[in-house]
Order: C-alpha cells, then sequence, then structure tokens
C-alpha cells in the first residue's frame, strides 16, 4: 500500500492500542529486573512484540504527517523495533524498562494529539474513525478522551458506539 496521509488513521490507532497494552503489562513494577523476570518473561516478551508493532506501523506512517509532526521521534521508534527485531537476545532490559517509564507516555499524548488535529480538521476519515470507536481490537485506547476534545455532537458520534468502547 501506497503511503497516502489518509491511511494513517488505523496504523496511529495501532500504535496508541500497543502502547496501552505496554502500559497495563509494566504497571506494576518498579524495577527492570522484577519486570524481566515476572511469569518466566510473559510480559516483557508481549512487550518487545508490541514495541516491534509500533515500529512497523511508525514505519508506514505517510512522510506528509511525519514532517508536519517532527516532535514524535518517527525514526528512533523505526530504529527500537529494526533493534528488538534483529538482535533480539541483545536486548538490554533496563533500556527497554526507561523507554516504557520515561518515553512511553509521551509518545501516547503526541499520538493522541495528533489524532485529535487530524479528526478534527477532517484529514482522517470520521466514519472509519467511528468504526474503530466499536472495534473490540482497540478497547484499551481511551476513545472519551478524543472525543471529548472532538465535540461528539458535532460529530455525531452516538453514545452508544462510545460505551461499547469503553
Amino acid at each position: 500500500m501506497l503511503k497516502d496521509i489518509k491511511n494513517d488513521l488505523m496504523y496511529l490507532l495501532n500504535m496508541v492500542e500497543a502502547i496501552e497494552k505496554i502500559m497495563i503489562y509494566s504497571k506494576d513494577f518498579f524495577s527492570a529486573e522484577e519486570f524481566f523476570d515476572y511469569e518466566d518473561q510473559l510480559n516483557f516478551n508481549a512487550t518487545l512484540s508490541l514495541f516491534t508493532l509500533i515500529g512497523e506501523n511508525a514505519g508506514k506512517i505517510s512522510n506528509e504527517l511525519k514532517e508536519d509532526y517532527n516532535n514524535i521521534l518517527w525514526k528512533d521508534v523505526k530504529n527500537f523495533r529494526n533493534k528488538i527485531v534483529h538482535d533480539y537476545v541483545n536486548i538490554d532490559m533496563f533500556i527497554v524498562f526507561d523507554i516504557i517509564k520515561n518515553n512511553l507516555y509521551s509518545l501516547k499524548e503526541n499520538l493522541e494529539e495528533l489524532l485529535k488535529s487530524k479528526l478534527k480538521d477532517g484529514t482522517f476519515d470520521i466514519e472509519e474513525y467511528k468504526v474503530s470507536i466499536g472495534s473490540k481490537y482497540y478497547r484499551h485506547i481511551d476513545f472519551k478522551k478524543i472525543n471529548d476534545y472532538l465535540e461528539i455532537e458535532k460529530l455525531k458520534i452516538d453514545k452508544e458506539q462510545l460505551e461499547f468502547s469503553s
């Protein structure tokens, strides 16, 4: 698929969903060792898989959007994915944990701001967004936060869809 800003909505939602899952998997841990060892590395390995997904989706984002939102370190996100995929056994648990605790939240906030902006200005298809609200795949995304910003009534996002996503 050619890179086109109209296709970026789903890639961004995939990234936000993956970040939300990482935050869930890591929320109860206060050290890299504890996170790494828990459940025979189950949460750690799931997190690496999600970081790979985030990097894959970042690589699919259109150049136009990347240029408009250059505050997001797109290349770093993609490079971290490459590090995980190509050098898996040498991944430093302390670096992974540091990224989770110190960088992931701000990436999520930046992606949500980008979504709000591009939905509001009509770049992204609001009908496609509405379908995403009802998707079980995106059940960890705080759509209410995005919708409140977008003035739900104006965009005709019905309450039934919103309640389904909660």
